[in-house]
């Protein structure tokens, strides 16, 4: 087994050496907390396909549903000449 010490940068990013990127085929990696360890867990391809895609919900109540379809309502009807 590789050993190597590495540190976390000011922006919190961890420099992984060269000589282990090289032997690992992964470069997404959900990351855990156990104890006093943190531990890297690849993403597989399909996961890391889809990591991701979806956005944060936009609206988070009806009343902001109901007013994002009513503008978006009165913007097509003005598109389209009938308001």
């Amino acid at each position: 087994m590789e050993v190597e010490v590495v540190e976390i940068d000011g922006s919190g990013r961890l420099y992984i050496p060269a000589s282990i990127r090289r032997r690992v085929p992964w470069r997404r990696f959900r990351i855990e907390v156990e104890g006093d360890r943190l531990i890297l867990i690849p993403l597989k391809p399909a996961v890391d396909r889809y990591y991701g895609i979806a956005a944060p919900a936009r609206f988070t109540s009806p009343e902001e549903i109901d007013d994002a379809a009513k503008a978006e309502t009165e913007k097509l009807l003005r598109r389209e000449g009938l308001r």
